[in-house]
C-alpha cells in the first residue's frame, strides 16, 4: 500500500489517472471540446454530451496507452487538483498574512500569497498528480461498460471499470 492511499484508493487513483488519458485522447479527436469528469471506485463520468463510441474507443486507447507506459498521460492540466493545491497555498498563505502586526502588511502579505498560490498551482498540482491522485499503473484494470445516462436533466457518459 503506498502512502497516497490513505487519501485515495488505489482503484480511485487508476480510474482518475484512465480518465485523465481519456480525455485527453477524446479532446484530440474533438478540438474544442469541453468537458469535466469525476472518477470513483466504479469508474469515472464524462459530463458532455459526446457519443459514448468514441468515449470507448478513446478509453481504450488510453487504457492501452498508459500500459504500454505513456505515465504522462496521466497528468491533466486542466485537473481539479490543481486548482485545489493552488487555492489551499493561497488560504495557507492569507491565513499566516493574519498575523502580522501592521495592517498594511497583512493585506500585502494576503495578496502576494494568492498570487503565489496561482503561479504554483500548476506545477505543484502536477506533482500532486503524479504521486497522491492519479495512479498510471493499470495491469489490473479492464473497462466494462461505457454508457450514458441522463443526470439533473442532463446527458453523461459513464465509464465502468473492474478488476482483470
Amino acid at each position: 500500500m503506498e502512502a497516497a492511499d490513505f487519501l485515495l484508493t488505489r482503484r480511485v487513483r487508476q480510474n482518475h489517472a484512465l480518465e485523465h488519458a481519456t480525455v485527453t485522447i477524446l479532446a484530440h479527436k474533438l478540438p474544442g471540446l469541453s468537458v469535466s469528469a469525476r472518477s470513483n471506485t466504479r469508474g469515472f463520468t464524462i459530463f458532455a454530451d459526446v457519443d459514448p463510441a468514441l468515449v470507448r474507443r478513446c478509453a481504450g486507447e488510453a487504457l492501452a496507452r498508459l500500459r504500454a507506459g505513456e505515465a504522462e498521460l496521466a497528468i491533466h492540466p486542466n485537473c481539479g487538483t490543481n486548482l485545489a493545491v493552488g487555492m489551499s497555498l493561497a488560504m495557507i498563505g492569507s491565513l499566516w498574512s493574519l498575523t502580522a502586526m501592521r495592517a498594511r502588511t497583512r493585506v500585502a502579505s494576503a495578496l502576494a500569497s494568492s498570487v503565489a498560490g496561482a503561479m504554483a498551482a500548476r506545477p505543484l498540482g502536477s506533482l500532486a498528480q503524479k504521486y497522491l491522485t492519479t495512479l498510471p499503473d493499470l495491469r489490473d484494470v479492464r473497462i466494462v461498460d461505457v454508457r450514458t445516462r441522463r443526470l439533473f436533466g442532463r446527458r453523461v457518459v459513464e465509464t465502468l471499470t473492474a478488476d482483470m
